[in-house]
């Protein structure tokens, strides 16, 4: 399931910064700007991007950083704009009206204010401190144009009501709520276009959700092009997450590795730790499905070594029962069967109702090949009932599937055939969902 990572948003570098470091890079590559544009765009567009009278798009972007073999994230980060430094300026502000000096709170709120890189719901703050200093200062025609401009804080609210019910497993409220934003959005006739892309982002995981995986591709790349030639690495790096899934699900899985190590690498650099794990283990069971358990085994694995270094309990079942499953893979019993009670002893702290239920249906396939027949039918049974609570068809059809095996090789023929043809039709629902 694609996660919502998109709650921090920001702009480009400042073209200036962001030129001297495409230039920097080129020169130390000893590359021609006509090398490094080729067909792409031209060299003189490059030229003018370097001395920052231009700004390129996040296509143009990714092929300047492939042509000059920096990652992307290089040429994004801007440490001026870090939350903590834009937190400090909003603190001050507010400290600043708090002791009557509205005139350095106006000057510190519409120096924030004017900043392209804000999301909404900070630009927000910034906006009213500078309304609220302008009114202390009886500049009221001046306040008046501000205070009518906070439909981009109800749309970020009905975002962020969607993101809760998605983190939920209720994506059909979830999609009511983005439904609403967009709606609310387009009504505004506003000029965000990374809250636009961030919102068709997340319509775009919903059609992952519900089995539609080119949809949900054709969503992921509408929130790109909605994002333009404004970019964002924590939204790029959700994009990529859900490009990593969909393509998996479409059987592209270089495409789909490509994208999942492009997110893993953006949210390392932003020390986000709880998605790197998640991306490991997106990672993981792209590979676990290729049949390369070995190393789908070392991803899972130092994803659970970072989320119990930042105490993270929701994740962590999820990485283990992931670490379970390849090492039973791999032929080694008792390491899948030590680490799966592992996974059990953590699934009560977690707050994930997926981690209860990958666990349930790892422990089935686990018990089977311990010959185990009853306690198999057991984990399977129990995963059945989550997945239904959670209306998710594809994890039951998943289930379904491993149940099906597990049947067979207890000899239960009919009741192997009868899983098998359950599993085909929640499938077939998910797609035609």
């Amino acid at each position: 399931m694609p996660s919502v990572g998109w709650a921090r948003r920001g702009a480009l570098a400042i073209p200036d910064a962001l030129g001297t470091r495409i230039r920097k890079a080129r020169l130390e590559l000893g590359l021609s700007l006509a090398q490094v544009a080729g067909t792409e765009f031209s060299r003189s567009f490059l030229n003018q991007v370097e001395l920052g009278r231009a700004r390129p798009s996040t296509r143009t972007l990714q092929v300047i950083s492939d042509r000059l073999h920096r990652p992307l994230e290089f040429f994004l980060l801007d440490p001026k704009d870090s939350t903590t430094v834009v937190e400090l300026l909003l603190a001050e502000a507010g400290t600043r009206l708090r002791q009557g000096d509205a005139a350095q709170a106006r000057a510190l709120a519409a120096e924030l204010a004017a900043r392209r890189n804000l999301p909404p719901e900070t630009r927000t703050r910034a906006q009213l401190l500078l309304a609220e200093a302008l009114l202390r200062l009886s500049e009221v025609n001046a306040a008046m144009p501000i205070l009518p401009g906070w439909s981009a804080l109800a749309i970020e609210l009905y975002d962020r009501m969607g993101s809760a019910y998605y983190l939920l497993r209720q994506p059909h409220e979830a999609g009511r709520w983005w439904d609403r934003a967009l709606s609310t959005y387009e009504e505004a006739t506003l000029a965000d276009p990374l809250l636009k892309a961030r919102i068709l982002g997340h319509l775009a995981n919903l059609h992952y959700v519900a089995g539609q995986p080119l949809e949900a591709i054709a969503g992921y790349q509408a929130a790109i092009a909605s994002a333009g030639a404004v970019l964002d690495m924590q939204a790029l790096g959700g994009i990529y997450e859900g490009l990593a899934v969909a393509f998996q699900r479409t059987g592209q899985v270089e495409r789909a590795l490509e994208y999942a190590q492009r997110s893993l690498r953006l949210f390392e650099t932003l020390g986000d730790v709880r998605m790197s794990a998640q991306l490991r283990n997106n990672m993981a069971k792209i590979l676990l499905e290729e049949g390369k358990a070995e190393q789908a085994e070392r991803l899972f694995l130092e994803g659970a070594d970072q989320l119990r270094r930042v105490d993270e309990k929701d994740l962590l079942p999820l990485l283990l029962a992931g670490a379970a499953e390849a090492a039973l893979d791999e032929g080694q019993l008792s390491t899948a069967e030590a680490r799966l009670a592992e996974a059990m002893a953590a699934v009560p702290n977690s707050r994930d109702p997926l981690a209860q239920l990958t666990a349930a249906r790892i422990g089935g396939r686990i018990a089977q090949a311990g010959r185990q027949p009853g306690q198999a039918r057991s984990h399977f049974e129990a995963a059945l009932e989550i997945a239904a609570a959670l209306d998710s068809r594809m994890e039951r059809s998943k289930v379904l599937y491993d149940y099906a095996q597990a049947l067979e090789v207890q000899g239960d023929a009919v009741g192997a055939i009868a899983r098998y043809r359950e599993a085909y039709e929640a499938q077939r629902v998910a797609n035609s969902a």
